[in-house]
């Protein structure tokens, strides 16, 4: 009997060190998370701690449907979605495909045609070009007019489509 009551009594002398151990470990942790994690406020800039708040909520990026958005832009927005060494003349359909059309076009999402998909877009081709002109256009089932881009003319619109048709077949 008294075996077992020894056997008892170290079980729980071992878990008493354990549980204290963690104890220790936490109260550890607690006070070097403290240390390097705690900023005093009375060391904290109001004008860089709002500067990283803007930096962290800001849009990831933009679209520039003209050259000249695409220069009053950021280089990084510039250079990820218009030519911005080109000066001037309006917007190729590839320029309009790019900045607009690609981010649904390009991803082979439900009932959008995916450039270079000629089984998706014969039927569509099939109603003729001015029907395919004026659904983006004026907007056509879930694609907004101008895919949601109001800043383009129609001949941007039609370049685009031109230029995905002729990509399609």
């Amino acid at each position: 009997m008294s075996d077992k009551n020894e056997k008892d009594k170290e079980a729980v002398k071992t878990l008493v060190i354990v549980v204290s151990a963690l104890v220790v470990l936490t109260l550890v942790l607690g006070v070097v998370a403290n240390y390097f994690l705690i900023d005093d406020d009375h060391n904290v800039n109001p004008d860089w701690v709002e500067k990283q708040v803007l930096d962290r909520i800001a849009p990831v990026g933009n679209v520039a449907t003209t050259v000249a958005e695409a220069k009053d832009a950021s280089p990084a927005a510039a250079a990820g979605s218009v030519d911005s060494t080109e000066d001037t003349g309006p917007l190729t359909g590839e320029k309009v495909y790019n900045t607009v059309s690609m981010a649904c076009h390009a991803a082979g999402l439900p009932g959008i045609p995916k450039v270079g998909d000629a089984a998706q877009w014969g039927p569509r081709v099939a109603q003729g070009i001015d029907v395919l002109y004026e659904h983006a256009i004026k907007g056509f089932k879930a694609m907004p007019a101008r895919g949601g881009s109001g800043n383009l003319t129609d001949q941007n619109v039609k370049d685009a489509v031109d230029y995905m048709v002729e990509n399609s077949k």
